[in-house]
């Protein structure tokens, strides 16, 4: 039996939440669901994807937020998120989206098990997006010296 079947939200702040939800709506179709303003703050659900929700707040009154640092293991306990593309074309739609919106941060990289992709959200969190390939187990996943650059062309 499973007792889990993901993650329903991941929450974080931003200081600008109607251009955060508008960016995650231009590049992942993210749905508002909620928007509400309670108690000083402001948050919303944006749905992306059948079970998984980002739940940003915004404070309202509190101090200016410091800017999101970009080292990885350095940006705190929530160091990153990544979202799974359904599909090869899925991934290379947001792909492409991310690049009108100037957000992509590298290459996608071929892990031999997924291809995988990074992007920084308009408040500086960096983000991955994963293609997971199918039929190829995580026990084939190349050490990160051994990934390759896809060219998407």
């Amino acid at each position: 039996m499973n007792l889990v079947e993901g993650v329903h939200h991941v929450t974080f702040l931003t200081e600008d939440i109607d251009r955060l939800s508008a960016f995650y709506g231009r590049v992942l179709g993210a749905t508002k669901t909620l928007d509400m303003t309670e108690e000083g703050v402001r948050h919303v659900f944006l749905q992306v994807g059948a079970t998984t929700v980002l739940h940003p707040f915004q404070l309202l009154d509190g101090p200016a937020l410091s800017a999101a640092p970009g080292t990885m293991f350095q940006r705190g306990r929530l160091d990153h998120f990544a979202f799974l593309a359904p599909s090869e074309e899925a991934f290379r739609e947001i792909r492409r989206r991310l690049a009108a919106e100037g957000a992509t941060d590298r290459d996608v990289r071929d892990m031999k098990t997924m291809w995988i992709m990074g992007f920084h959200d308009p408040d500086g969190f960096y983000v991955e997006v994963i293609w997971r390939k199918p039929g190829t187990p995580d026990s084939e996943t190349l050490p990160r010296a051994e990934w390759a650059t896809v060219e998407l062309g």
